[in-house]
């Protein structure tokens, strides 16, 4: 950036400038977006564009939509979309347009950054732990950072003082180098080689970091940070977070959503932690129970099936309503009592064909692949279990009376 630069970036002169009159330099058709994109250069702006891990302003150009915000070699250009190329007549070169900026959107990203370089700050100062990259999001942002595992970073610490930085209501003061002497700013990181004007954000005695980037102008303006998830990321720890407004809303909407589940949970919220694992233990020990019982009522089944089988029968269960594992269970039951069997789970138009480990049987999988196949479905298995769906539950019928020919035919050859 140079100082000709500076002057037309309203967005840097003034980061809490909403609107301003400016005069379009170009206007040009982009080929490689959606039609009736355009291009315009103005002689000034209040939008920022894409850069240093942060957003692109949005807003209007008079009546137009600014859809995407982009600097190409030192250029800015603001994207628009038209209704066709006759709508472009009011953004002739030479005629002064009214800009006015998507206020939330801006207030927003500047929350999130200024809470970045805080959040960073402390990490650097107190812990020594390196911001090595920063993403600025719509939901939250991220930072990756120079820490090995999420347990080197004491999360309530951290947020204890980012927060009393908050609370000192700290200038967040802009310098530019030259004609500041850079050597007398003590940098978190190094600044770009190729800039003949280096623009320093400094959180007044604390922090100086190079970035280009809108900021407040008091940290008191984040209102709030909150670390959201570490989580390991490329050797290093990703810390996700919220500032400002958004922070709020997030802890907000948290907190309410506590008071429902405590009050479901019949506890307070402070209480919810100890209450959700005496139940969670409780629901654990009765899906035990219940689990027992399947099984119990499984082999009750079973052996009902085998006595109207007779001795050598196959045991075939025909569900209509009751799901695949209902049917796995009372084949495996049936398996127990030595016993092969089909179960035709007719609701999710899927069969079930478990026969004894020690039956004189080739493998299931080679037996029935290809008769599944010829029926459309779809299903593997093993040597001693199979299972194949179908596009609907007549298929499958067909497929599980094949399936008991066939198993019939081999045990009357065993």
């Amino acid at each position: 950036m140079n100082t000709e630069m500076l002057d037309s970036r309203l967005f840097y002169l003034d980061p809490w400038l909403k609107e301003a009159d400016v005069v379009v330099k170009t206007i040009e058709p982009v080929t490689d977006r959606r039609s009736f994109v355009f291009g315009v250069m103005l002689s000034g702006t209040i939008f920022y564009p894409e850069g240093g891990g942060q957003p692109a302003d949005f807003g209007f150009i008079e009546d137009k939509r600014v859809i995407d915000v982009q600097e190409i070699d030192g250029e800015i250009w603001h994207y628009i979309e038209l209704q066709d190329e006759n709508d472009r007549d009011s953004l002739k070169p030479g005629s002064t347009v009214h800009l006015r900026l998507d206020w939330p959107r801006r207030l927003y990203h500047m929350q999130q950054h200024t809470g970045q370089h805080l959040l960073s700050a402390v990490l650097e100062e107190e812990y020594g732990i390196h911001t090595l990259s920063f993403h600025l999001g719509t939901e939250y942002c991220t930072i990756d950072v120079s820490a090995k595992d999420p347990i080197e970073l004491p999360l309530m610490q951290i947020e204890t003082q980012v927060e009393a930085w908050i609370g000192r209501d700290a200038a967040v003061l802009v310098h530019y180098c030259p004609p500041e002497d850079i050597s007398t700013f003590k940098l978190r990181k190094n600044p770009p080689a190729d800039e003949a004007v280096i623009r320093i954000v400094e959180i007044q005695g604390y922090d100086c970091s190079p970035c280009g980037g809108t900021h407040l102008d008091r940290t008191g303006q984040v209102r709030a940070l909150k670390v959201l998830s570490l989580e390991r990321y490329k050797g290093h720890v990703r810390m996700y977070f919220a500032s400002g407004a958004h922070a709020i809303e997030l802890m907000s909407k948290a907190y309410e959503d506590n008071r429902a589940a405590a009050t479901m949970l019949g506890s307070s919220v402070g209480d919810i932690s100890t209450r959700l694992s005496e139940v969670l233990e409780k629901s654990s020990s009765t899906e035990k129970k219940a689990r027992r019982i399947l099984v119990q009522y499984a082999e009750a089944e079973a052996r009902l099936a085998a006595i109207h089988a007779g001795p050598k029968g196959i045991l075939q269960f025909t569900l209509e309503k009751e799901d695949v594992d209902w049917g796995t269970m009372l084949c495996k039951a049936a398996v127990s009592l030595g016993r092969p069997a089909i179960a035709s789970c007719l609701n999710d138009s899927t069969v079930i064909i478990q026969v004894p480990a020690k039956a004189r049987i080739p493998g299931l999988s080679k037996i029935f692949s290809e008769i599944m196949a010829n029926l459309g479905g779809k299903g593997g298995g093993g040597e001693a279990f199979y299972r194949a769906s179908f596009a609907s539950a007549d298929i499958a019928k067909q497929f599980a009376i094949k399936a008991r020919e066939v198993l019939e035919r081999y045990q009357t050859q065993c």
